[in-house]
């Protein structure tokens, strides 16, 4: 089904880029089938290559989560030398980070790039080209880099549609509202929704998030907040009605390098008149849409609303279930549900357990006692990474999941808690006490070859840390007095 939606997607998505190409030079598409998502960016690149009896096609990408820019190129290497390859790689990729665009004389011929949005491809043409190959290359690269800013929102939305079935996520709601949008007005488009209140500190104006952003639109979007008083924000909340602007609608809080100065949009999602989020449309010809256009516009926006806020309260009511109260962190479902993951098969767990708690408890009343296990949760979120787990399976027992984290990761992360907690004041009445915690630690392959085994093993190291001298860590194999 996911490769079936994508190809269906592509087919208007990719109008530019590979497809529009093959339709467009018959030289290109002997022996070509349907054009899909994952034709790029090879054979995309040849293609372009041969269709326009150019040197190289360079693309440059900067992609979220990694931690270099993603490179990939085609080049004659008959015609070009290394020295003239490790040129035009230099340039493009000052092309991506500066955001340029142009068509400059190099070493063998010129070379035609377009930067934006973290990314940059490029054309060498050879010399003796006219104006007309350098205007078909220029609409060429706009249809690639459009069509490489598509790829993984169709991937995305393609496994959202094959994964959740009839159960939506806010977020595949989000996209599938994005894309319909694009195809009405032809412009970018963001959804956002509002996220229930927490308490931040500055009281309890609900977070408005970005949850859905078309192929045109900027992905790194995708998954950030609207500043408070930003208009995305005030027409998401019901503050603000329907409203056109022409200012950073979100107000700041995302760094975004496109020029942004066409008139945006902004309409309110509206379930029952309750407010649910907003959606920015950029309008090209800076004009409302109108007529047949608004109509499907309203209806899709209606259709939406509703949808998403039951997603979100399904999303609200999930988290519930999975996040201790006191704390914050997740619960034991929420680490049998990380361990019990298809692609959990390595990786270190961490069970600490804090020293003489009934003590503490006894001494000072379990409000202190209450007090020192968050005081204890807010070094274990310090001190994890994005994708790690930590949770609050008993009274005094957390563990922490590491995936991917080898033994000796695991024993790292686990003395540095130790530590910290040791050296991190934690004052009840105002008076600083001292806190310490035992640690056990097992790992996958090092201690077990089945994920499974790793609760039981490093509950029995914590158990060696405790009866040990406590305020320890401890590796899972050992006995006590062994």
């Amino acid at each position: 089904m996911a490769q079936g939606l994508i190809a269906l997607v592509a087919g208007a998505a990719f109008g530019g880029a590979a497809g529009w190409l093959l339709g467009r030079r018959g030289a290109a598409r002997r022996g070509a089938g349907p054009v899909g998502a994952h034709l790029l960016p090879d054979p995309a690149l040849r293609w372009l290559l041969r269709a326009h009896g150019a040197l190289g096609v360079w693309i440059s990408e900067l992609r979220e989560g990694e931690e270099g820019p993603s490179n990939e190129r085609v080049v004659d290497a008959e015609r070009l030398s290394v020295a003239q390859i490790s040129a035009v790689d230099r340039r493009v990729e000052r092309a991506r980070d500066q955001e340029q665009a142009a068509a400059e004389r190099m070493d063998g011929g010129t070379l035609v790039f377009r930067g934006s949005g973290g990314m940059a491809v490029a054309l060498l043409l050879p010399e003796g080209h006219g104006p007309e190959a350098l205007t078909r290359a220029e609409q060429d690269l706009e249809r690639l880099a459009e069509g490489m800013r598509r790829r993984p929102q169709l991937v995305a939305l393609a496994q959202a549609q094959s994964d959740e079935a009839s159960d939506e996520t806010v977020g595949s709601i989000g996209l599938r509202l994005a894309y319909h949008l694009e195809r009405v007005t032809g412009g970018e488009v963001v959804v956002a929704a509002i996220e229930p209140a927490t308490d931040t500190g500055t009281g309890s104006i609900p977070s408005v998030r970005v949850v859905g952003a078309s192929g045109r639109a900027d992905r790194r979007l995708l998954d950030s907040y609207a500043a408070p008083e930003s208009v995305l924000a005030r027409v998401a909340r019901g503050e603000l009605e329907r409203t056109v602007t022409d200012a950073e609608f979100m107000g700041g809080a995302v760094a975004d390098r496109r020029q942004r100065k066409r008139a945006v949009l902004v309409l309110p999602l509206l379930d029952r008149r309750l407010p649910v989020g907003a959606v920015a449309l950029w309008l090209p010809d800076a004009r409302e849409p109108t007529g047949a256009a608004f109509a499907e516009i309203a209806e899709a926006i209606a259709n939406a609303a509703p949808r998403i806020r039951r997603a979100m309260r399904s999303h609200v009511d999930a988290e519930s279930a999975r996040t201790d109260p006191l704390t914050g962190l997740g619960n034991r479902r929420a680490l049998e549900s990380a361990l019990t993951r298809q692609d959990s098969s390595e990786g270190a767990l961490i069970y600490g357990d804090l020293d003489h708690f009934k003590g503490l408890n006894d001494a000072l009343g379990h409000p202190a006692g209450d007090a020192a296990l968050v005081h204890f949760a807010r070094l274990i979120r310090e001190q994890i990474r994005t994708a790690d787990v930590g949770a609050r399976i008993g009274g005094e027992e957390f563990a922490i999941w590491l995936p991917g984290a080898t033994l000796e990761a695991g024993l790292r992360i686990a003395e540095r808690l130790r530590v910290k907690l040791n050296t991190t004041p934690w004052d009840w009445q105002g008076r600083p006490r001292s806190l310490s915690a035992s640690f056990g630690v097992s790992a996958c392959p090092a201690t077990s070859r089945r994920v499974e085994n790793l609760p039981a093993q490093a509950d029995a190291a914590l158990y060696v840390a405790k009866h040990s001298g406590r305020n320890r860590v401890e590796p899972a194999g050992r006995v006590p007095g062994g």
